[in-house]
C-alpha cells in the first residue's frame, strides 16, 4: 500500500511528498481539494468531519492522479472540468483550459451590452465566451465557430449541462464561408496570440499537454487571425456593431493602429488585473 491509511483526508502528506518538486504545499493542498470536492461533492471544510474512507480501487485512481500531476498535466484535464465565470465547463486536451483574463473580456462585453443582441464567438474552444455570456445575458442570440470537431464536441457538451442554447458551427475562420453567416452585432474572438518565440519561456503543462492550434502564432505574421477577424468584421458587423478581442500584451498599439485604417471607431484597449494589456473593443463606424 503506498499510504498507511484508507481515509481520504490522509492522502494529503502524500500528494505533498510526490508533487513536491511542481507544486508549492498551497498550490499541492488546493489541488486536493480541487479533486475531492470534484469526486465527493466534499468541500475542504466538511473533509475531516466525514472521515471518508477510500476502497483500494479509489486509492489506485487517487496514485493514478498524482502520476500525472508529477509529469505536469493540468489537474482541468485530468478531471475533465473547469470552471469560467462560476460555471463548469468541459475540457480536453483539444482545448484551452480557460483563463481569468478571458472571464474579464467576458465581463467587459456583459458590462457594455445590456440589450439583446446577436453574437458571433470565432474560435471558441470549449465554449467557455459562449456559454457564460448566454448564462448571464440569455438576450443574446450566440453562433460559435471553431474549427476542431473535438473542441465542438465538448463546447456542445457543456452548453447542454449549463442549460444554455447556442449554434456551434465547424467553420475556418479563414475560409470564404466565414462571411456566409448571419450578421451580428457583436463579435467576439479569443484567437492564437502566443508568439512560437515565447515558447521556451512557458510551463511544461502548457506547452506538453495544451494545444499548440488553439496557442501559437509565428513570429513572422504575429497579428493574422486580428486581421482576418477584422477584414472579415467590416462586412458582418451590423451598423455600430461592436468587435471585442482578447490579445498579447505586446501588440495592443499594433491591433489598434490596424482597426483604425479599417475604419473602427471608439477603439480602447483595456488592462488586466495584472495591469497587461489584453482586450480590445472597437466599434464599426
Amino acid at each position: 500500500m503506498f499510504v498507511q491509511s484508507n481515509l481520504l483526508i490522509d492522502l494529503i502528506p502524500y500528494f505533498k511528498e510526490k508533487l513536491a518538486a511542481q507544486y508549492s504545499e498551497r498550490e499541492i493542498e488546493n489541488i486536493f481539494y480541487l479533486v475531492v470536492e470534484e469526486k465527493y461533492q466534499l468541500k475542504r471544510f466538511g473533509l475531516r468531519e466525514r472521515q471518508v474512507r477510500l476502497s483500494e480501487s479509489e486509492l489506485l485512481t487517487f496514485r493514478s492522479i498524482v502520476k500525472r500531476l508529477a509529469v505536469g498535466e493540468p489537474i482541468q484535464y485530468i478531471l475533465g472540468t473547469s470552471y469560467f465565470f462560476e460555471l463548469k465547463i468541459k475540457v480536453d486536451a483539444s482545448v484551452l483550459i480557460p483563463r481569468p483574463e478571458t472571464e474579464e473580456l467576458v465581463a467587459l462585453i456583459l458590462q457594455e451590452n445590456k440589450q439583446a443582441a446577436r453574437v458571433l464567438d470565432i474560435g471558441t474552444g470549449s465554449g467557455c465566451i459562449s456559454i457564460a455570456l448566454k448564462k448571464n445575458q440569455p438576450n443574446f442570440s450566440i453562433t460559435a465557430i471553431d474549427l476542431s470537431t473535438s473542441a465542438l464536441a465538448l463546447a456542445r457538451q457543456s452548453a447542454l449541462e449549463n442549460e444554455v442554447e447556442i449554434t456551434f458551427i465547424e467553420q475556418d475562420v479563414f475560409s470564404d464561408d466565414l462571411l456566409n453567416l448571419r450578421i451580428v452585432d457583436i463579435i467576439v474572438s479569443n484567437p492564437p496570440y502566443v508568439l512560437d518565440s515565447d515558447k521556451s519561456a512557458m510551463a511544461t503543462n502548457v506547452l506538453s499537454f495544451e494545444p499548440h492550434l488553439a496557442l501559437f502564432v509565428e513570429d513572422s505574421d504575429p497579428l493574422k487571425y486580428y486581421q482576418r477577424i477584422i477584414e472579415a468584421a467590416k462586412k458582418m458587423l451590423s451598423p455600430n456593431g461592436k468587435l471585442y478581442f482578447e490579445i498579447h500584451e505586446k501588440f495592443g498599439n499594433e491591433i489598434k493602429d490596424v482597426l483604425q485604417i479599417e475604419g473602427f471607431q471608439s477603439i480602447e484597449v483595456f488592462k488586466d488585473l495584472q495591469g497587461k494589456e489584453r482586450m480590445v473593443r472597437a466599434v464599426l463606424g
